[in-house]
């Protein structure tokens, strides 16, 4: 019987963490200019207009530019003439003219370049600020786009085929005022696997499945994926003829051992992989988001009727009622063959597996979906 640590793990309700990108490059940078402010500005009318300016930026950056991006119903995007809000513009796409520009995007620079006359003796730290807050952005572009590919694939998902959407819950964690993923993906406690499974049926209603694998081996890479997806495979009935998939591009789904892997699927399960979305960490994926916040209020329930987690079976035990759910223990076979990285795979956003053409027998890979030749 597995046991956790002598129970030291407590249950939070707490589960979450901030993407790695926005939190160095966005709320740090804008933390350093509240800094900057406070500690240069004498005047407090003036120090206190200027946050206040910033508070609003922030909070623009952080949700409304994303809303103003626009994407097309089947994942592509077109020309849009504010070159602020040109997607295919940010990717180096487009080659129309663009006359307008969105004045509240320029304010924030405009607000960077007076603060570098204002404070000049900072002026090197600004513009490296500067440069994050350029990164930032691409980051919420490209986030935007990809996170609309997972629509685009429901709306071609036909009788025979199947969309996977695969997340980490991670371990029971001691709450923190500001955590990182990557202080969130910590490798301790537990792990819970999800791969939600989306099809249709002869009357075009959308069906979900659900499965749960929790494991006390943490390590959360390649061969505990595989082993999480060949349960899925196995278990499926009917089997489709085909999947695509979207995840997060975390290492556990992001990385040249389980690309490899995938190569040998149709030949094993017989399912078409017809492609692998890699979305923005933390985002897209509501309909996991949604089966964990139940897995979540099961636990916390488990716990305030008098429970504890010392043990890994009670996990499964906590969410076992959650309907339409299967929920297994996993502990992956793992084995040490080492494969070698492809090349340039940080920059890949999308993969495939052809079955039937020219390139059988390869694997394909473009940087962004739908963008590019």
């Amino acid at each position: 019987m597995a046991r956790l640590a002598n129970g030291q793990y407590v249950y939070r309700n707490d589960l979450g963490g901030l993407c790695n990108i926005c939190n160095e490059y966005f709320y740090k940078v804008f933390d350093t200019f509240i800094s900057l402010i406070q500690l240069n500005i004498a005047n407090q009318e003036e120090k206190n207009k200027l946050i206040t300016e910033l508070e609003k930026l922030r909070i623009h950056l952080r949700r409304g530019f994303e809303e103003e991006l626009i994407m097309n119903q089947d994942g592509t995007t077109i020309h849009v003439d504010t070159i602020n809000h040109c997607l295919l513009y940010a990717f180096g796409e487009c080659h129309e003219q663009h006359t307008n520009r969105y004045a509240v995007c320029d304010q924030l620079f405009e607000f960077i370049k007076h603060f570098m006359t204002e404070i000049k003796e900072h002026y090197s730290t600004i513009e490296k600020c500067q440069d994050k807050l350029y990164y930032f952005l691409a980051h919420q572009a490209r986030k935007v786009y990809l996170n609309n590919q997972f629509k685009a694939r429901l709306a071609k998902l036909d009788n025979n085929g199947a969309i996977l959407v695969c997340d980490y819950k991670m371990r029971i964690l001691p709450k923190s005022a500001r955590e990182t993923k990557e202080q969130f993906f910590g490798k301790r406690g537990w792990s819970l696997h999800t791969i939600l499974v989306f099809t249709k049926n002869n009357t075009d209603q959308l069906n979900i499945q659900v499965f749960d694998h929790w494991s006390t081996d943490t390590k959360q890479d390649a061969w505990f994926t595989i082993s999480s997806f060949d349960f899925v495979f196995e278990t499926l009935d009917p089997k489709p003829q085909w999947i695509e998939i979207l995840s997060d591009n975390g290492a556990h789904y992001h990385n040249s051992e389980l690309i490899v892997t995938i190569a040998n699927w149709y030949e094993w399960y017989n399912i078409e992989i017809r492609g692998w979305y890699f979305l923005e960490p933390g985002e897209a994926k509501t309909s996991v988001d949604s089966h964990h916040a139940q897995i979540a209020h099961a636990i916390k329930r488990y716990v305030r009727i008098g429970h504890n987690l010392d043990e890994g079976e009670k996990i499964q035990v906590a969410i076992a009622d959650l309907g339409g759910t299967s929920v297994a223990n996993l502990e992956p076979i793992r084995n040490n063959h080492n494969i070698k990285t492809i090349t340039g795979i940080t920059q890949l956003f999308y993969f495939e597996w052809p079955i039937n053409s020219d390139y059988m027998g390869y694997i394909q890979a473009r940087c962004l979906p739908h963008i590019g030749s």
